[in-house]
């Protein structure tokens, strides 16, 4: 009798897996839907606004486009200009100090020469590229190294002579699979405080930029629970891993900065101070 009672138990908890996987799917789709109708929404609204215009630029306030207008020969540097505002918001606290930069995209070296002369004479600068051609730019402050950014053999072997990084700059390939791979394989590497740059995701639908939208939708988590007898703690969220580590990430026209924290958070939490309430919301 109790070895029936075991198979009836078994067969009411596979028939019950059997009810509710369909059910389960039936949610994730209607999930799936709803989220692309919010983005087509998102676009249908973005696609309503009117470009001004032609706006000229300054370069007085902003160094690397200085260096970059200044560079009429030599090495080359090809950029999108609104990089050089991207860079000097995310970058200029470590101007002057010692700091580890890695460009992924070598091409003609100029970038190279700008990044020494942004950061100040306590710079290295390490740069990756698939041209062997590329090792005559390796100096005593600038390393060269020769691989596939989509090989994970490579940035292992790399992140062994390279123990520290506070920077990565991605201007490597501009495939997703590449930039991903390189992401996955430096991002945990970076120094806490760190600051990792993807540039040139052109285009609606670029596949990094979904990527990167899983990491929003990571950062974004919540597991939080309320307590109602400790106004300090009245909403506390614990932090999950990437949450733990990541403080930010910044979309911008054809490129995205993640920002580490300085220190590992442990959890989120939502204070709340006073003593007058409306009564509708508690």
């Amino acid at each position: 009798m109790a070895k029936l009672k075991r198979i009836a138990r078994r067969g009411e908890k596979a028939l019950r897996k059997i009810v509710t996987r369909p059910a389960a799917r039936a949610r994730q789709r209607a999930h799936a839907r709803e989220q692309t109708d919010w983005q087509r929404q998102g676009a249908a609204f973005a696609d309503t606004w009117l470009s001004p215009g032609r706006c000229a630029r300054s370069d007085d306030d902003n160094p690397l486009r200085a260096f970059f207008n200044a560079r009429t020969e030599g090495r080359g540097i090809w950029k999108w200009d609104h990089y050089f505002d991207v860079y000097h918001r995310h970058l200029q606290r470590f101007r002057g100090n010692e700091v580890h930069i890695l460009e992924i995209g070598i091409y003609s070296g100029g970038s190279l020469d700008m990044w020494h002369d942004y950061f100040g004479p306590h710079c290295h600068v390490y740069g990756v590229d698939t041209q062997e051609e590329c090792l005559r730019y390796q100096s005593d402050s600038t390393s060269v190294f020769i691989g596939d950014q989509a090989d994970r053999d490579f940035w292992r072997r790399f992140r062994t002579e390279v123990p520290k990084l506070d920077v990565v700059v991605d201007d490597g390939g501009h495939q997703p699979h590449q930039q991903a791979t390189s992401l996955e394989e430096l991002l945990p590497h970076l120094q806490p405080g760190g600051v990792y740059i993807v540039e040139d995701l052109h285009s609606i639908g670029n596949r990094f930029v979904a990527y990167v939208s899983g990491l929003i939708q990571t950062l974004n988590a919540y597991r939080g629970i309320a307590d109602h007898a400790n106004p300090e703690r009245r909403k506390v969220s614990e932090a999950a891993g990437f949450q733990s580590s990541i403080e930010s990430i910044h979309s911008y026209p054809y490129a995205a900065v993640i920002e580490k924290r300085r220190e590992p958070l442990a959890e989120f939490v939502s204070p709340k101070h006073g003593t007058e309430w409306e009564p509708f919301l508690r």
